[in-house]
């Protein structure tokens, strides 16, 4: 028998000591894993993105809202650098040139029929992609106020 390798080397090693074949299946697995642990860093800045999400989707009910308070919710997403300024131009878009900024509406819905409406009306793909991300970003508030 030729041998190339230190791998082969090994392979037949383990098939011939009787000590290895004596082994069960886990002390195996066991002894091929190496011992690592993956640890994950999570900035201020992650943790409080999560806070403040939460908070502003509690101080907020886009399914009953005005103009005006999607207009505050809107700055608090942006201040506290949870969205981008893109994205709050598509949220702030008002629904009608006659809306009264204090009468309150369904917002998840008013933007589930924009995004509907920009898909129907064959829309540009970016259009549409920015309406989704507003929408996207009104039914995470919502899901998280639940």
């Amino acid at each position: 028998m030729h041998i190339n390798n230190s791998a082969q080397l090994n392979q037949i090693y383990k098939t011939q000591s009787p000590s290895y074949n004596m082994l069960s299946n886990a002390d195996r697995i066991t002894e091929n894993k190496a011992l690592t642990t993956d640890t994950v860093d999570i900035s201020n800045a992650g943790l409080n993105a999560k806070k403040n999400w939460q908070e502003i989707a509690k101080k907020f009910d886009v399914s009953n809202i005005s103009q005006n308070e999607m207009g505050d919710m809107v700055s608090n997403l942006v201040d506290n650098k949870l969205i981008s300024s893109t994205d709050s131009l598509f949220l702030m878009a008002p629904t009608s040139m006659n809306q009264d900024p204090e009468i309150k509406y369904d917002l998840l819905e008013s933007m589930r029929k924009r995004l509907d409406s920009a898909i129907a009306n064959g829309n540009t793909q970016d259009q549409i992609k920015k309406t989704e991300n507003a929408f996207n970003i009104i039914e995470q508030l919502k899901n998280l106020s639940n």
